[in-house]
């Protein structure tokens, strides 16, 4: 008998440990999946706390605009838009800048792809303090105007030799009688592209137009302005929500405790809350349903 009270008892405390650990909290169970998510921040490197309209890592895709998905990698954040991937310099909620580099330019003038920056999403616009470079590829050799602001250098690109130029100003009419030469000069180039600069790095290249001196003012990068429901999400967190994006309906979404909303928790909910976060049995629940097997099992092992 003595040893079947053991048993019991030794059933009791597993059972308690087994509930304990696996059975979350009531408040948390009925908490939406969405909105225990989108409550985590993005952070890589020296890049922290970064939230809607941004997603990544541990962030799922809901929690931010698709065009604006962060990635990290050794401790770099980086963003990947129309197939060009940037490191991010710094994000600035107060002025919604996000200041990137690109990272084909990091090390080497010439990279294997060629591809414009002016490619950019609805979701982003350039600001007014940047100017564009433009970088010729595929040039005729030695042939070359010698023209201030401007520079010829030597590029490999997939083991093919080639010349390539460059040049800081967008107004050729600069240069005077030279400006046709260029043109012509430019145009015998097989490819180029448009990289966007700040002002205080133009400046440097503008008095020494040397390949170091282009790419130490690229890794300084620039800026991108976005625009993506910012004021719907002030909203949403002051009246407790967590900030997100309804891929269905390519909207904002404010995700509640108790199921998304459009643009407030105090709103009706959008639609049935996530299916991951039904109801778990109560603490209680268990731990009557557990004393009355006990109990029955006693009753029934005293009258055997």
């Amino acid at each position: 008998m003595e040893m079947q009270h053991h048993l019991f008892a030794t059933r009791f405390i597993i059972f308690l440990i087994i509930t304990f650990v696996h059975v979350p909290s009531s408040t948390y169970a009925n908490d939406d999946e969405r909105y225990v998510n989108c409550g985590n921040l993005f952070d890589c490197g020296d890049i922290k706390g970064v939230g809607y309209p941004f997603s990544g890592s541990n962030t799922p895709d809901y929690c931010g605009h698709p065009e604006l998905k962060l990635d990290c990698s050794d401790q770099d954040a980086e963003i990947t838009i129309q197939k060009l991937t940037y490191k991010v310099l710094d994000i600035n909620y107060q002025s919604r800048n996000l200041s990137v580099a690109r990272k084909d330019y990091a090390e080497n003038i010439c990279p294997t792809l060629l591809l414009n920056t002016t490619w950019i999403p609805n979701t982003l616009n350039y600001t007014s303090d940047d100017q564009n470079i433009a970088i010729y590829y595929g040039c005729l050799p030695q042939v070359a105007p010698t023209l201030p602001y401007s520079s010829e250098f030597p590029c490999t690109k997939n083991t093919t030799a080639m010349t390539g130029y460059f040049t800081a100003v967008s107004d050729f009419s600069v240069f005077g009688s030279s400006a046709s030469n260029l043109t012509s000069y430019l145009a015998s180039c097989k490819d180029s592209i448009e990289v966007p600069v700040r002002q205080s790095a133009l400046a440097k290249i503008l008095s020494t137009p040397t390949v170091t001196q282009l790419l130490e003012g690229l890794n300084e990068g620039f800026d991108f302005v976005w625009s993506a429901n910012d004021t719907s999400c002030e909203e949403c967190k002051s009246s407790g929500g967590k900030c997100g994006y309804n891929q269905t309906t390519a909207a904002f979404s404010c995700y509640c405790k108790d199921g998304p909303r459009e643009s407030s928790c105090q709103q009706s909910p959008t639609a049935a809350p996530s299916p991951t976060a039904a109801k778990s049995p109560s603490m209680s629940s268990c731990l009557l349903l557990f004393f009355s097997a006990g109990v029955t099992l006693e009753v029934n092992r005293k009258t055997a």
